[in-house]
């Protein structure tokens, strides 16, 4: 069986409920109280979504939490403290809506030890 993996299309937080339509024509609702991180965030952060990791996930910035079509199709609820790293993350930047983006380091110079040449994997 050669098929590949589904995407995600939309996604609604609206009645209470967690929807998610995937391009292979399939719906999944859960309960929204599954995910309290979602649940707790204003209706303007809910609507605020991406697509990750190649459509197989969705991630809302201004909330810096993701979910995946395996985890959601498998019915796996929040993890307990990530509604905590929620929180701890607001009150860290109030006013931030989005996560700042990460800058990309250089890569390393070859370190020398004892004049031979020691090559390190980035």
């Amino acid at each position: 069986m050669n098929s590949k993996p589904a995407k995600i299309a939309d996604v609604s937080t609206e009645g209470g409920l967690l929807t998610v339509w995937l391009d292979d024509g399939r719906i999944l609702s859960l309960p929204l109280a599954w995910y309290p991180s979602l649940s707790s965030a204003t209706p303007a952060e809910q609507a605020a979504w991406q697509t990750s990791g190649a459509g197989r996930g969705v991630h809302w910035p201004a909330l810096d939490y993701d979910l995946g079509v395996e985890g959601l199709l498998e019915g796996r609820h929040e993890h307990p403290s990530a509604l905590r790293y929620v929180r701890q993350t607001r009150a860290l930047n109030p006013t931030s809506k989005t996560p700042k983006p990460r800058v990309r380091q250089q890569p390393r110079r070859p370190r020398t030890k004892s004049g031979v040449k020691v090559h390190t994997t980035a």
